[in-house]
C-alpha cells in the first residue's frame, strides 16, 4: 500500500527524467556556450550521480502507472540502479579516452543517455507495447553509437547491427500484432491466461525471437562479433553489459507465462545451442574483442539455463547480471587501454603484460577467471546459483551440458592469462601513469573478488527485488 502514489511516482521517475534533461544539456548547451565544449563527460557524470541519489529516495513499494504499462517497484529500482552503475562506468571510460571525435562528444552522451533511458523503461515495462517502444528507444541510439567514429569498421558494425536489429524489431511487432488480436490486453499479467492457442503460440514465438536478438541467443547472435569488434570499445562494453539486460528481463517475463509446453522446450534448446555454439566458436578467436563477444553470447546461454530454476532461478539472474557486468566491462576496459586501432588488441598483443604492467595483468586474470567461473571469484557463485536452481527444478541434463561448456570456456579464458604471463612481449607495453581508466579497472577487479567472497549482501538485494516480480 502506497500512502501517496503521486509523491512516490514523482520520486521514482525523477531519475530517468533527470537523464532526459542531461541528455539535451550535453547536446545543446555547448552549441550556445563555447566554454562548455569538452566538458560533456563531466556534465554527464554529474547527472548520473544525482540520478542515483534520487533513486535512493524512492520508497519500497509497488505502483502501476498508465494502466499497467509501467511497473515501479523495488525490482525496477534494483535494475535501474544496475543501469546507472553501468552508465557511470561507461562515462568514466569515455572521459578517460573519448569514444567519439571532439565535435561529436555532445551527440555521444546524448545517444548514451537515450539508450539508458530506453533500458530503464524496458526493464520496468508492464506490457508488450511499452516493452517494444522502450526496445526501440534503446536500440536506435546504440546503432548510431556503434558507428559514431564514422570509420569503416564502425560504420560496418553499425550497418550490420541496424539491419539485423531491424529484422528482430519486425519480428517483435508482428508477434505483438498477432497477440493484440487474440488478447483483450497486452499486459504480462493478462497474457498469463492458461494454455495458448496455436496462433497465440506463433505470436509469442515471434516476440521471443525479437528479444532474443537483444539477448544474443543463438541463432540470433549474428550481429554480436562484428558489432562488438567495430564499435568503440566503451560502446561494446555498454552493449555487452546493459543492452543484454533488457532482453533478459523481458524474456524472463515471457518465459514465466508458461508452465510447460512448446515455449519452454524452445527455451531449453535456445539455452543448449547458445552455450554449445558460442563456446566452440570462441575457441578459434584471435582478437580480444571478438573473444569477449562470443563470451557474451555464451553467458546469455547460462542465464537462459537459470530461467528453469523458477523463483530461485530469477534470484540467480538478478545476481548474475551485475557480476557478469563487472567482469565484462573490466575486460573491455583492459582492451581499451591496450588498443592501437579501432578493432582492439589481438590476444597476442597482451604478451608480456605481466612483466611490464603486473597489476593490469592481475586484474585481467581476475576478469577472465570470473567469466570462466573459477572460485572464489563472483562468476563462480553466479554460475553455481544459476545452475543449482535448474537442478532443483529437475533440469539436470540441461545443467550438465552447461557445465561441460563452461569447462570448455576455461581453455580460451586461460589462453589470455597464459599469453600475459608466459609469452614475452614483442614490442613491450610502455608504463603509463595511473588515471581514471586504471582506477575503474582496479575497482572492477576488486568487485569481482568481493562479490564472490562476500556474496551474501548482493544475494539479499537480488532476493528482495525478485519478490516484486
Amino acid at each position: 500500500m502506497i500512502p501517496d502514489p503521486v509523491t512516490y511516482a514523482a520520486s521514482a521517475l525523477s531519475g530517468p527524467l533527470l537523464l532526459v534533461l542531461a541528455a539535451f544539456a550535453c547536446l545543446l548547451l555547448p552549441l550556445f556556450f563555447r566554454q562548455l565544449r569538452g566538458t560533456q563527460g563531466i556534465m554527464a557524470l554529474g547527472a548520473v550521480l544525482i540520478a542515483i541519489i534520487f533513486l535512493r529516495r524512492a520508497p519500497s513499494a509497488e505502483l502501476s502507472l498508465f494502466s499497467g504499462a509501467l511497473l515501479l517497484s523495488p525490482l525496477s529500482a534494483y535494475l535501474w540502479a544496475f543501469t546507472l552503475g553501468v552508465l557511470t562506468l561507461v562515462i568514466l571510460l569515455s572521459v578517460s579516452r573519448p569514444a567519439a571525435p571532439e565535435e561529436s562528444q555532445g551527440e555521444f552522451y546524448f545517444l548514451l543517455f537515450m539508450a539508458a533511458i530506453g533500458l530503464m523503461v524496458l526493464v520496468a515495462a508492464g506490457d508488450l507495447f511499452t516493452a517494444f517502444i522502450a526496445l526501440e528507444l534503446l536500440s536506435l541510439p546504440v546503432y548510431a553509437l556503434a558507428g559514431i567514429r564514422r570509420s569503416k569498421p564502425g560504420l560496418e558494425a553499425a550497418y550490420k547491427y541496424f539491419m539485423l536489429g531491424a529484422f528482430g524489431s519486425g519480428m517483435t511487432v508482428m508477434g505483438i500484432a498477432i497477440l493484440n488480436a487474440l488478447y483483450p490486453a497486452l499486459t504480462f499479467a493478462a497474457l498469463k491466461v492458461g494454455p495458448a492457442q496455436p496462433l497465440a503460440l506463433a505470436g509469442f514465438l515471434l516476440v521471443i525471437s525479437g528479444f532474443a536478438f537483444k539477448t544474443a541467443l543463438v541463432p540470433f547472435h549474428m550481429w554480436v562479433p562484428d558489432a562488438y569488434e567495430g564499435a568503440p570499445t566503451q560502446v561494446s562494453a555498454f552493449m555487452a553489459a546493459a543492452v543484454k539486460t533488457g532482453g533478459v528481463i523481458v524474456l524472463w517475463r515471457l518465459f514465466s507465462l508458461f508452465d510447460g509446453g512448446p515455449i519452454r522446450e524452445i527455451f531449453w534448446w535456445l539455452a543448449v545451442i547458445t552455450a554449445v555454439s558460442a563456446n566452440l566458436m570462441a575457441l578459434a578467436q584471435k582478437g580480444l574483442k571478438r573473444l569477449l563477444a562470443y563470451s557474451s553470447v555464451a553467458h546469455a546461454g547460462y542465464i537462459a539455463v537459470a530461467f528453469f530454476g523458477g523463483r530461485q532461478g530469477f534470484e540467480a539472474v538478478l545476481y548474475y547480471l551485475p557480476v557478469y557486468a563487472m567482469a565484462t566491462i573490466g575486460a573491455f576496459s583492459v582492451a581499451l587501454l591496450l588498443e592501437k586501432d579501432e578493432k582492439g588488441p589481438l590476444i597476442e598483443d597482451l604478451a608480456g603484460l605481466a612483466k611490464s604492467r603486473p597489476w593490469l595483468a592481475g586484474a585481467m586474470s581476475a576478469f577472465m577467471f570470473s567469466l570462466a567461473g573459477v572460485p572464489p571469484l563472483a562468476g563462480f557463485f553466479a554460475k553455481f546459483y544459476a545452475f543449482a536452481g535448474a537442478v532443483n527444478s529437475g533440469y539436470t541434463s540441461l545443467v550438465i551440458i552447461a557445465i561441460l561448456m563452461s569447462a570448455v570456456s576455461i581453455y580460451y579464458y586461460l589462453k589470455v592469462t597464459v599469453v600475459m604471463y608466459m609469452k614475452p612481449a614483442a614490442n613491450g607495453h610502455p608504463a603509463e601513469p595511473p588515471g581514471i581508466m586504471e582506477a575503474v579497472i582496479f575497482l572492477l577487479a576488486a568487485g569481482v573478488l568481493l562479490a564472490g567472497v562476500f556474496s551474501r549482501p548482493l544475494l539479499i538485494l537480488a532476493a528482495e527485488a525478485s519478490l516484486w516480480f
